[in-house]
């Protein structure tokens, strides 16, 4: 190691910058390590034998579909009702923004003991707000799919994320529970869950839980950082640690000249810059310079100096105080979480406030960067729950766990259960492997990437943060190193050092 590497110089000034980097994350795929740690594990790892006497929560299973979609719904159902629901009988929320027909509800009615509760969404509220001009929503809607963007000439869909992000909760069959667990049709699950998720949400001070984190698709929400930053601003809201799962920090230098350092973020390198920004302002201020003076200096800080005469400036589309959202979220079509988090003050403030804006049908707001983005800011990492241990697949995204080395137990059906003709493929789960969680899990068989280890993954976002290693950055001083920088170069320079030849990083 060089003696005069900055971190490692036995000066008693240096040593207070011998600070821990972030946590290193292994190599390989996420979905062969252990990502457990003090803040969040799996509650169970395999199987347990269903405890159907303990209580209920006050909780439902809730899905938003058509009419039209029975087929879908029913596929859910079977799944869910086979590797759970069979176990603790959770009643069943549809809605609908139209009556739902006589043949969806007796069909529904045929794939589970549960209760079943129909409910319509009011056209007031499913709709946009009557005070905005309907010319100019199809015109934004129509704009956004002769750009192509995915799904963005769909009115339909704009309102369902809109209805999602803040109407939903506010619903008479949601908004006196306790607990959720959003369904979408046509999804499908991989495991058994042996326990019930809702009372060890509750046991642990779990207030939202997830099953996959992805990277959004930017052109679909360019402004709503922006808009949740002046919000947050605004109501002067001091976010919780999840903020960090969801935004580039570059906080990384305080000082008088922080920009100058702005997107480095490891130590070493902030320090090496510093040093050689003072090294260059120094050579410059050398009166009568000649031509021989720039060619007895080091070749490698004057070609960094014609490099910055000409650099264009950095632009940053959507940054604010010096954070970029990083596009991840919670994929919303798997929650079970505490409605009472998005009926609060204010989260409600915060929906009225995005509303306001238009971002529902000028952009293509999704309610998934939209929950994120608001748990982020209200909640601490310690109430946020990985579902790990549950296999499941909604569209082409897939997370299916290797099932655990311990508690695998044999299937047992309730005594009420009565089947579906898919049952006997589940009876044969796969091996158990290191690090499993699951429970009689059974992947599928086609060639597939787990969403953990897809390039679209936040999964490596969230291992990081919730790692028992993790340390939060400690900022750089720039304004302390350059003085003691300088200092130590002009020492070295009255000792007959030549400016230049030595560096002390």
């Amino acid at each position: 190691m060089n003696p005069n590497y900055l971190f490692y110089n036995p000066d008693p000034f240096w040593t207070k910058f011998q600070l821990k980097e972030e946590p290193h994350i292994e190599s390989g795929k996420i979905s062969q390590q252990d990502i457990s740690s003090r803040v969040d594990e799996p509650f169970q790892y395999g199987c347990t034998v269903p405890n159907t006497d303990q209580p209920r929560a006050n909780a439902a299973l809730v899905m938003l579909a058509r009419n039209s979609e029975i087929k879908d719904v029913i596929t859910s159902m079977q799944s869910m009702e086979r590797h759970f629901n069979q176990w603790y009988n959770y009643p069943w929320v549809f809605l609908n923004d139209e009556q739902f027909t006589t043949e969806f509800k007796q069909a529904v009615r045929k794939h589970t003991k549960s209760e079943v509760e129909f409910g319509v969404i009011e056209p007031e509220v499913w709709d946009f707000p009557k005070d905005v001009d309907r010319d100019e929503i199809k015109e934004y809607i129509t704009k956004q799919g002769d750009r192509g963007i995915l799904y963005g000439n769909m009115e339909s869909y704009h309102k369902m994320c809109r209805f999602y992000s803040g109407q939903f909760y506010q619903h008479d069959l949601i908004k006196n529970r306790e607990w959720y667990w959003r369904v979408e049709p046509n999804v499908e699950f991989y495991c058994d869950l042996t326990y019930d998720p809702f009372i060890e949400m509750e046991k642990r001070g779990k207030k939202y839980g997830f099953n996959v984190m992805l990277n959004e698709l930017y052109y679909t929400v360019p402004g709503l950082f922006r808009e949740i930053k002046s919000f947050i601003k605004e109501q002067n809201i001091q976010v919780k640690n999840a903020w960090r799962l969801f935004i580039h920090d570059s906080k990384w230098t305080t000082g008088a000249n922080q920009d100058e350092y702005d997107g480095i973020f490891i130590r070493p390198h902030i320090l090496k810059e510093i040093e050689e920004n003072v090294v260059l302002d120094k050579f410059l201020a050398i009166k009568d310079k000649k031509d021989e003076d720039v060619k007895k200096f080091n070749p490698t800080l004057i070609h960094k100096l014609f490099s910055k005469a000409t650099q264009l400036p950095a632009l940053h589309e959507d940054r604010m105080d010096r954070e970029d959202y990083n596009l991840c979220h919670f994929w919303s079509n798997f929650e079970i979480a505490r409605p009472d988090i998005f009926t609060s003050e204010v989260y409600q403030k915060l929906f009225k406030y995005l509303d306001s804006t238009g971002g529902f049908y000028k952009e293509r707001w999704g309610d998934a960067p939209i929950h994120s983005l608001a748990i982020g800011m209200m909640l601490d990492l310690k109430e946020i729950h990985y579902f790990r241990d549950i296999g499941y697949r909604h569209s082409n995204f897939i997370h299916c766990p290797r099932n655990s080395p311990k508690n695998q137990l044999e299937y047992v059906p309730s005594d009420t259960y009565q089947g579906n003709k898919k049952d006997k493929h589940w009876l044969f789960p796969d091996k158990p492997r290191k690090f499993g969680a699951g429970c009689r899990c059974r992947c599928p068989r086609q060639r597939y990437t787990d969403t953990e280890d897809g390039g679209d993954s936040c999964m490596p976002q969230w291992k990081k943060h919730t790692d028992d290693n993790f340390r939060v950055f400690r900022q750089v001083d720039t304004d302390e190193l350059e003085n003691n920088i300088k200092i130590r170069v002009d020492k070295y320079l009255a000792d007959g050092g030549v400016l230049g030849e030595k560096f002390f990083y």
